[in-house]
């Protein structure tokens, strides 16, 4: 009868072990396998749908292009052609001989130059309200530029002197030389 009882301890723990086994290496990996494949399906899923979101705004773009077209032709006009800034200095030229001031123009180094804009140093004479206006039409102007450091001075024998640094933004992201 002891020898019946430790053939059927054996057989059950034979069979516990295999069924460990197979649990452990067979049905463990099925299961992380299927979370993720699950996982991925929903990843898969969601870029699905921002893609056709990103299809239907494209889509909407397209067909009121013609709408956008004005505006995105005055926003490209507002930035300067650095490898060709002829219109620009022009502008600045024209804007403070209108208002009644001397302009002088000097660009640093290129290695002071950043991609997205163009610094120029800018010395001007006249009254103060010419230099003033001449300020407040190069900003509200077509061109987008920054002013940075406006220094005022008095100077008895040529009226008012102002010296500042301008950015003034452009379209293309290399400076060629």
């Amino acid at each position: 009868m002891k020898n019946s009882n430790n053939k059927i301890y054996i057989t059950l723990l034979i069979f516990a072990l295999v069924s460990l086994f197979l649990v452990i290496f067979g049905v463990w990996p099925l299961l992380e396998d299927i979370e993720k494949n699950s996982k991925e399906l929903i990843s898969a899923k969601n870029s699905i749908v921002v893609l056709n979101s990103e299809i239907d705004e494209i889509e909407n773009f397209k067909s009121n292009y013609n709408i956008f077209k004005s505006n995105l032709e005055k926003i490209d006009q507002s930035f300067i052609d650095i490898n060709y800034p002829v219109d620009f200095i022009k502008f600045l030229e024209d804007t403070a001989s209108d208002c009644g001031v001397d302009l002088e123009i000097n660009l640093p180094s290129s290695d002071q130059q950043v991609n997205t804009y163009l610094m120029l140093q800018l010395s001007s004479e006249g009254t103060f309200s010419g230099i003033l206006d001449f300020t407040k039409k190069i900003e509200s102007g077509p061109y987008l530029i920054e002013i940075d450091n406006l220094t005022i001075q008095n100077s008895q024998v040529k009226g008012e002197m102002a010296t500042f640094n301008i950015k003034a933004f452009t379209k293309n992201e290399t400076i060629t030389q």
